[in-house]
């Protein structure tokens, strides 16, 4: 009988923490900047991977800001300038459903009166004329305009460096450049900055539609600011998030609807939110949701309200995939409308294992396997000297592998050789002659080969 050796590819499997999710693309959001002052190392921006997937990268908040501003408005002319200092840190997300309604990507000062070298080299790559400043660079305007590389001009200012200042003057904007005098939504947030993660996960879905941010005591007893009070009584809906919900509205009118959207975690809120107004997303953007990582989602709101998408947060303090997010994730998948996923922050935010767990769980964000080989089997019989093959398939995403292998063996003696499928990820080699053979497989476009010198074969 003909001698037979079977070659099959390994697989490299993780044991799941999110369900399958029907996808196509991956976007990585790559940086991060610690409360702690770390920085990553740069990675360069619009790199295109190998699996199909898409890296936004970033060393750093201003860097981040900078990719994803690149990446929900290219042909911005004018950005809102807002500070990036931790102190300022509220500044960028109140901005975000003005920068939304006009278009305008927001990119991140490195304080309230210096730009910084990735946020100017930011706006000349980006052919950006003009800038808008929100909140701490607003109280900076000279500092910020003597700054600005030559041809972009200071045409709006708004705010200054208290916030719930910020937040009214940003309404004031937001309302002219809607046409409105009335909102038809508004969303409420707490002031304080142990709250950020309720105004990071309300950021997105204001921006989306519409709605103003306002800031708010987190306390029953408090009263609405003075020049928050007239458009947050008057909007049709009022969407208390987190903290906030505890605030009594006393004053609104007869009509205005409350809404309150909190939960037992962070990340449970910000879920309540997603499934308040995107609970079909098409886009995914997960985001690690520990305090120290917060500052990664500064500025992506424009971006996720573009795509209509849906806020996740990966972590939790232990940094364990909350089970609302795998129930959000096997929603999504139910309702098969996902098409992009987003991961916001570096490899300290999202690690390097976590980002190759995804990939597994995900495995339609892109099916190519980067790198596999062929190697002759330790067990290759020796009777009859016929070689047996193991293929090991090795993807940098550790992905398994979802199409077939296409097998085929050229050589010297390649017509007494057969390569036999015998399933998606294996098959059997059949020689019936002496001879050197190279034995080809190929993997959603990747190719790789092994040559074999049989010296005698059976028959």
């Amino acid at each position: 009988m003909n001698s037979l050796s079977t070659i099959k590819p390994s697989r490299r499997l993780r044991s799941s923490r999110i369900p399958t999710l029907a996808a196509s693309m991956l976007i990585l959001v790559s940086g991060l900047w610690a409360l702690s002052g770390a920085v990553e190392a740069a990675s360069p921006s619009y790199t295109t991977l190998p699996a199909g997937a898409f890296m936004l990268a970033g060393a750093n908040r201003w860097a981040i800001a900078a990719s994803a501003a690149k990446a929900a408005y290219p042909n911005a002319t004018t950005a809102i300038l807002a500070s990036g200092a931790t102190a300022n840190e509220m500044d960028a997300l109140l901005a975000s459903p003005l920068a939304t309604e006009l278009k305008a990507p927001i990119l991140l000062t490195e304080n309230a009166s210096t730009i910084g070298s990735t946020t100017l080299s930011a706006l000349t790559s980006m052919k950006i004329q003009s800038v808008i400043l929100v909140g701490a660079t607003a109280a900076s305007e000279a500092s910020i305009k003597s700054s600005l590389p030559q041809g972009i001009s200071v045409i709006d200012a708004y705010g200054n460096t208290n916030p719930t200042d910020t937040a009214a003057s940003v309404a004031g904007a937001l309302a002219k450049a809607e046409g409105v005098t009335t909102f038809p939504s508004v969303f409420v947030v707490s002031n304080a900055s142990q709250n950020l993660a309720d105004l990071v996960s309300a950021a997105p879905q204001a921006a989306m539609t519409g709605s103003p941010i306002f800031l708010v005591s987190p306390s029953a007893t408090s009263a609405l600011p003075a020049n928050e009070a007239a458009d947050v009584n008057s909007a049709g809906t009022i969407y208390a998030i987190g903290a906030a919900t505890i605030f009594n509205f006393t004053d609104t009118s007869a009509t205005t609807k409350l809404v309150p959207l909190t939960g037992s975690s962070r990340s449970q809120t910000l879920l309540n939110i997603d499934n308040t107004f995107v609970p079909n997303a098409t886009s995914v953007f997960i985001a690690n949701g520990q305090n120290s990582h917060l500052v990664d989602s500064l500025a992506i709101a424009p971006l996720v309200a573009e795509q209509k998408g849906a806020l996740l947060f990966m972590y939790n303090s232990d940094r364990a995939t909350p089970s609302g997010t795998e129930a959000f994730l096997t929603n999504t998948q139910a309702a098969g409308q996902v098409t992009t996923m987003t991961l916001v922050g570096g490899p300290s935010a999202v690690p390097t294992i976590d980002y190759t767990l995804l990939e597994t769980d995900f495995p339609s964000l892109g099916d190519a396997v980067h790198t596999f080989t062929l190697t002759p089997s330790t067990n290759a019989p020796t009777t009859d000297s016929v070689i047996g093959i193991n293929a090991s398939v090795m993807s940098d995403a550790a992905k398994a592998i979802t199409t077939p292998i296409t097998w085929s063996i050229t050589g010297s003696n390649s017509q007494d050789a057969v390569i036999e499928s015998t399933g998606a990820d294996s098959a059997s080699l059949i020689a019936i002659a002496a001879g050197t053979y190279t034995v080809s497989a190929t993997v959603d476009g990747a190719t790789t080969v092994l040559t074999l010198d049989i010296s005698a074969a059976s028959s």
